[in-house]
């Protein structure tokens, strides 16, 4: 591990720029621990302090796991794509973004994927989409229900085969889901119903795709998005990102 110390200002977040350009280049493998801070300070020619600044910067990007105590230290960790989802929802929030603007971006990015998958037919894909539709056919409806009901619109974006377009999706995957919880009833004749439909929705736009009919496909799925928005955000159009953390 050859670096060069730095003195130059703020030289914590330099520290943590030289470590980040490590893990990710791949010259520091995931799982590695870091060596000790004595001798992280002396590579780097900076003091305890800007150290474990340094330290707490990588931490909150999830690049690395400090363990505190005697065997304690620093390990790399993946990147991990919620923590995107957390910035990126935190951004939403401050900028008063609707949750109908939200709504409305899923189904701009999901349509053509659906579209893609009807076209590709990838065996594979089709096989892991029938999984999530046979367990969502045994579903009762309940808040474990309004999660497991996410779960195709997730493996839809990840077999999209896109990573830019899995992992803006599952950006907007992390707050839909905090939305379908928070604003959508759970029990009751409307949330059986609302089960049923969307469920029976998936398993016809996969035997669409099955089929390979790719507009058909789309066409469904843009609608079933449209009507997924207008009950979950009935009363709520107006309601903002931020109104989630209430």
């Amino acid at each position: 591990m050859e670096v060069t110390s730095l003195r130059e200002p703020k030289m914590a977040d330099r520290v943590a720029t030289v470590l980040r350009k490590m893990f990710i280049r791949g010259e520091i493998a995931e799982g590695t621990m870091l060596p000790p801070e004595s001798e992280l300070m002396e590579r780097f020619g900076v003091s305890r302090p800007t150290l474990r600044e340094a330290f707490r910067v990588l931490e909150s990007e999830s690049l690395i796991e400090v363990q505190r105590g005697v065997r304690g230290g620093a390990r790399v960790t993946r990147p991990r794509r919620e923590t995107l989802a957390r910035y990126a929802g935190l951004i939403l929030e401050y900028e008063g973004v609707t949750l109908k603007d939200v709504y409305e971006a899923r189904m701009t990015l999901e349509t053509p994927m659906i579209v893609e998958l009807a076209k590709s037919r990838n065996a594979a894909v089709i096989a892991e989409l029938e999984e999530i539709v046979e367990r969502e056919s045994q579903l009762q409806p309940g808040g474990h229900a309004v999660d497991q009901l996410t779960d195709f619109h997730a493996a839809v974006a990840r077999l999209s085969g896109n990573k830019t377009l899995q992992i803006i999706s599952a950006m907007l995957h992390h707050i839909i889901e905090k939305a379908n919880r928070s604003l959508q009833p759970t029990e009751g004749s409307p949330a059986e119903q609302a089960v049923r439909r969307s469920a029976k929705t998936h398993r016809m736009v996969l035997d669409l795709i099955k089929a390979g009919e790719a507009e058909k496909a789309g066409d469904l799925w843009k609608r079933h998005l449209q009507k997924a928005e207008e009950y979950v955000l009935t009363g709520a159009e107006m309601s903002t990102v931020v109104d989630l953390l209430e």
